[in-house]
């Protein structure tokens, strides 16, 4: 599909700048073309947009440091000692690292699904690449497939299905004097830990947004899992998250979004885990958890399965 005078879409290059060590690059197989999927220009306020006609690629490229993973799951609360004594990277936030970026540089995207499959584990202060294929069902419906690698080999594979929605301001309005300050802190935090500007998600083009990130929301599950299997969870293997059509959860509660789990029955090699997220009596997020309870990890520098504490 190549719609030849209306963009999907247009990413603000100007928030490039809020991803403090990322780098974060875009590749359209089809530049030398008549029809290019990228075009550069300006948007009314005379501000740099990459407008996108058609599918193309994103690349970005991190290193998480364990300073950076201990924060992560103190503000989580995972308490899974291989995050902090041992070398491995949280597959919560190898999650938020692919999601977040889509968030703060596609605005109008509305995230319905992601499924998520962990094929190894990943390694602190090791370079990680996520690379994004973009593709267009329609005019509205997007379907984004992540492959994540770190030393040459494969550490995830995401698909991510949604919608894009330029009016998506009217579903993430909330007053400012509702926002509870205390959580919005604790998503600066969050952002923080991600190497990202702590405004980078909340100030849009026009407007603020005082609505959970849906990377945060995809974090809770996992501390909460670890919690449930006291400690030795291994390793998640699959994550599938519907997060539906509902709106954005506003930061307002005190309480702040609640993890439900229902356990099936225990196997000898996983664990399938339902999971849902709540605030009040709206349920904003339906998924599954596939568990391996005992993991094998790559280049462990010491134990990194230990008991919780």
């Amino acid at each position: 599909m190549n719609n030849i005078h209306h963009p999907f879409f247009g990413i603000p290059l100007s928030k490039l700048e809020d991803f403090l060590q990322d780098s974060i690059y875009f590749r359209d197989t089809r530049a030398r073309t008549r029809f290019p999927s990228l075009r550069h220009g300006e948007d009314d306020n005379g501000n740099e947009r990459l407008y996108v006609f058609d599918r193309f690629l994103m690349h970005h490229d991190y290193v998480i440091q364990k300073s950076s993973g201990k924060r992560f799951v103190q503000i989580t609360n995972d308490k899974n000692e291989i995050h902090r004594s041992g070398n491995v990277v949280p597959g919560a936030m190898t999650v938020s690292k692919i999601i977040l970026p889509l968030e703060i540089l596609i605005p109008e995207l509305e995230i319905h699904n992601v499924s998520i499959k962990f094929t190894n584990s990943s390694i602190y202060d090791e370079k990680t690449k996520d690379v994004y294929s973009f593709q267009f069902v329609n005019r509205e419906q997007i379907q984004i497939n992540v492959n994540t690698f770190q030393s040459q080999d494969t550490v995830a594979k995401t698909v991510i299905t949604g919608s894009i929605n330029p009016f998506r301001e009217k579903s993430t309005k909330v007053k400012e004097e509702d926002v509870n300050e205390t959580k919005l802190d604790s998503i600066r935090e969050y952002l923080g830990t991600l190497a990202v500007e702590g405004e980078a998600y909340i100030q849009k083009d026009s407007y603020r947004d005082y609505t959970y990130p849906l990377s945060y929301i995809s974090t809770l599950p996992s501390a909460a899992i670890v919690k449930q299997m006291e400690g030795n969870g291994g390793m998640i293997n699959m994550l599938k998250m519907d997060f539906g059509n509902v709106d954005m959860i506003p930061i307002t509660d005190e309480k702040g979004p609640i993890v439900k789990l229902e356990r099936a029955r225990p196997r000898a090699s996983f664990n399938k885990i339902i999971t849902e997220i709540v605030n009040g009596v709206v349920t904003y997020y339906r998924g599954l958890a596939i568990v391996n309870p005992v993991a094998r990890f790559r280049k462990p520098t010491t134990s990194v399965i230990l008991p919780a504490k």
